[in-house]
């Protein structure tokens, strides 16, 4: 699974109400007649931080290691045509994780 927290585009200290909004604001820009496949990436991320407690266990029990797709899937989605500074660099190798 992706990080749910970047594809929402929210921080691991967002609220239950502000997930929501970003999720909200995510499908109507990729609603699923648009892009099926990123809408169910958008629910699936969704139902994995929605709440205080489900935000807690997916911290503490879903670390799974970089994949190159998803390392690749970083890149594409932050790509910029100039060289990428140190913490890019880091925050991909670390899986899109801010260190935790």
């Amino acid at each position: 699974m992706s990080d749910p927290y970047q594809l929402l585009g929210i921080t691991r200290n967002t609220d239950d109400a502000a997930v929501r909004a970003a999720y909200l604001a995510a499908v109507r820009l990729w609603p699923p007649d648009r892009d099926a496949e990123r809408f169910a990436a958008l629910r699936k991320a969704f139902d994995a931080v929605a709440t205080a407690r489900l935000r807690l266990a997916h911290d503490l029990f879903c670390k799974e290691p970089p994949t190159l797709d998803g390392m690749l899937h970083l890149l594409e989605t932050q790509f910029s045509p100039h060289r990428p500074n140190l913490a890019t660099l880091q925050r991909v190798l670390k899986g899109g994780r801010d260190g935790h």
